[in-house]
């Protein structure tokens, strides 16, 4: 006996510098997770990235001189990373690519993607988990995705 289509779920594991989106191919019971979409930069340490010494600024008061902040372009660079993991997430949810969406990511990775979600992509989200696991061996994931399943 049918129960309807069965719906495309995909799977996102995401850390500063590393993006895996799988799509399921195995059902609640017994997930299946087959790579959609691997994506991976280089993150060097901010000690490695800003190696000059800051820049200089001039007061115009008194001819005082002082340093500028750069920011930590470590930060910037995994936050360029997660936007656009999230951008690519976006358009697959704009383009329908899938009906639901587990999203596992590393604390600092949800905070720079949370606000950039469309609203499609937020319809589409079944599960967010604050979990760092791109690291994680397939089939330890696949059961993290069993589990949630069942559990809503």
């Amino acid at each position: 006996m049918s129960h309807g289509p069965q719906k495309t779920l995909w799977v996102a594991a995401i850390d500063g510098s590393k993006g895996l989106i799988y799509q399921n191919a195995g059902d609640a019971e017994y997930p299946v997770l087959k790579p959609v979409e691997i994506d991976k930069q280089e993150v060097p340490q901010s000690r490695d990235i800003m190696t000059d010494r800051p820049g200089r600024k001039f007061d115009g008061q008194g001819g005082q001189r002082s340093a500028l902040d750069e920011g930590d372009a470590h930060d910037e660079q995994e936050k360029r990373f997660a936007e656009d993991i999230a951008g690519f997430l976006n358009k697959a949810a704009l383009n329908h690519e899938f009906d639901e969406i587990l999203i596992y990511a590393a604390s600092r990775s949800l905070g720079f993607i949370r606000p950039k979600y469309h609203e499609a992509l937020q319809k589409r989200i079944r599960g967010e988990f604050n979990l760092d696991v791109v690291n994680e061996p397939v089939d330890a994931l696949e059961k993290r995705v069993s589990a949630a399943l069942s559990s809503s």
